[in-house]
């Protein structure tokens, strides 16, 4: 890294995250079901404003981007949402390379992290999916890059940019709130002289209240304007206390008398615990990857991940906030989406990054750097291809034959809002998830309806036999099917 020009680099590595973008959009073009609602959500703000979007969802933010990059640029809102999840994907991983820089006070770490973090199937698998969590990510990684900064030379301009990157993360995802408070815990593992942490006490605890005056001023404006996990701030604690045990223990019953033989009641909220961190710790080393985890043990093992002292106690901080929330989230919820513990996997990404300089500079000791390179690059080229989703081929077929037989406007009857996206049509939120009771009550439209798209999946027997109620008022005119037994029927209204 010695050798080549910032400008350089970054330019590269901007390069190289837009064409992986571009890569994993032509790969599985097929929008997914959140990323119809965020569309629609975008359309609803450009026509009604921004109030009728809190009357859907009060985390509008990623949205009111769209929405307002359609009115500048007059592109169609899908195109909108690619432009803004680009530039946050590149935020996203120049933000990651430059953590582990910070995190391990070593610019030979760069090349590597980005790579490690460019060559991840799970998050270029994201890159696809119009999704906040990308915002999220890149605003946290962002705000702990200026945490490390204000650690190293503490200045009131990196808890500024701290808080306002914090902020915006939240914005997209409340949950960043948590890691608001890390200044505040590190008070208590930072090491220097007394002027200096009371500087940045007092510099902390200007910005929290910088933060809470705004939000406070917000809610004054409009309550409506603050996501409702903001207005519900001072229940927090009652629900940690009150709420979450009592869903854990709720659950533990229900496991008692479901699954557990009468003798075992006594452990059953140790064995559900005992599953529930299962799934954290799949959904986890699933996230991670096999050769990161092969990577980070390795160093772990050979104790090279050391960290610099003053770094220490706020990686740890910063790995217990991430691993907080998806425990809580699992206590209360009792299941866990991938993309809850993608913090904590970018977290864990890092001392692994650092493995592979470690590796490198052993390489380049012994003078084999060009076979080094050209193994990592196949294993992580391997592990890429084989970690992609694949997309369906039958949802592929059936999005080009749409598209080639649609147009935009025309009125479609689905149940399905992923496959209506695909037209171009407008979508009728509340008829598609109504879709299969309108059909089973013969209430589903024929007049001005130019095609109704039915997705019937496998074990649907009933929704099969209510659509031979219709035969008399319907045309068949394709098909599109896997080898699960999932259908798709096209039909045209007589």
């Amino acid at each position: 890294m010695s050798t080549v020009r910032p400008s350089l680099w970054h330019g590269l590595l901007l390069l190289a995250t837009l064409l992986l973008f571009a890569f994993a959009n032509l790969y599985n073009p097929l929008i997914n079901e959140d990323g119809v609602l965020y569309l629609l959500l975008a359309e609803r703000i450009g026509s009604e404003g921004l109030d009728a979007a809190f009357a859907l969802f009060d985390k509008p933010l990623y949205s009111a981007l769209i929405a307002a990059m359609h009115s500048l640029l007059g592109l169609p809102l899908r195109q909108c949402a690619r432009l803004i999840d680009a530039a946050l994907a590149c935020l996203l991983v120049a933000a990651f390379a430059e953590f582990c820089r910070l995190l391990y006070r070593d610019r030979s770490v760069l090349p590597w992290a980005a790579l490690l973090l460019l060559a991840h199937p799970r998050l270029n698998n994201y890159f696809a999916f119009v999704i906040r969590d990308l915002g999220y990510w890149a605003l946290l990684l962002s705000s702990f890059c200026l945490l490390l900064r204000d650690i190293a030379t503490p200045r009131v301009a990196y808890l500024l940019g701290w808080a306002l990157c914090t902020l915006l993360a939240a914005a997209f995802k409340p949950e960043a709130l948590l890691f608001g408070m890390l200044p505040l815990a590190l008070l208590g593992t930072q090491s220097g002289t007394f002027g200096a942490r009371g500087r940045r006490a007092l510099g902390t605890v200007a910005v929290v209240a910088a933060a809470m005056a705004l939000l406070t001023l917000i809610g004054v404006a409009n309550p409506q304007h603050l996501p409702e996990t903001v207005r519900e701030l001072p229940d927090v604690p009652q629900r940690l206390v009150h709420e979450i045990p009592a869903a854990f223990n709720a659950a533990a019953e229900r496991y008692a008398s479901l699954v557990l033989d009468p003798y075992s009641r006594d452990v059953a909220a140790l064995s559900l615990a005992g599953g529930l961190l299962s799934i954290l710790l799949v959904k986890t080393l699933n996230n991670i990857g096999i050769i990161s985890f092969l990577l980070l043990g390795y160093a772990l093992r050979r104790g090279e991940l050391r960290l610099p002292g003053a770094n220490r106690g706020a990686f740890a901080l910063m790995i217990g906030c991430a691993l907080l929330l998806p425990v809580l989230f699992l206590c209360y919820r009792q299941f866990l989406d991938s993309r809850y513990v993608m913090p904590l996997c970018l977290l864990l990404l890092a001392p692994t990054a650092r493995s592979l300089q470690l590796l490198a500079a052993r390489a380049a000791a012994t003078g084999r750097t060009r076979l080094f390179v050209a193994v990592v690059l196949v294993v992580l080229g391997t592990d890429f291809a084989l970690g992609l989703n694949k997309p369906k081929p039958y949802l592929l077929e059936c999005s080009e034959w749409l598209r080639q037989n649609t147009t935009t406007g025309m009125r479609i009857f689905s149940n399905d809002k992923q496959l209506i996206a695909q037209t171009g049509s407008p979508i009728d939120l509340q008829q598609v998830q109504g879709a299969a009771q309108l059909i089973a009550d013969r209430h589903a439209p024929l007049e001005d309806v130019a095609y109704w798209i039915i997705h019937i999946k496998r074990g649907q027997q009933q929704l099969v036999d209510d659509l031979l109620e219709y035969e008399d008022f319907l045309t068949p005119v394709q098909r599109f099917e896997n080898e699960r037994g999932d259908l798709i029927v096209i039909y045209r209204p007589l």
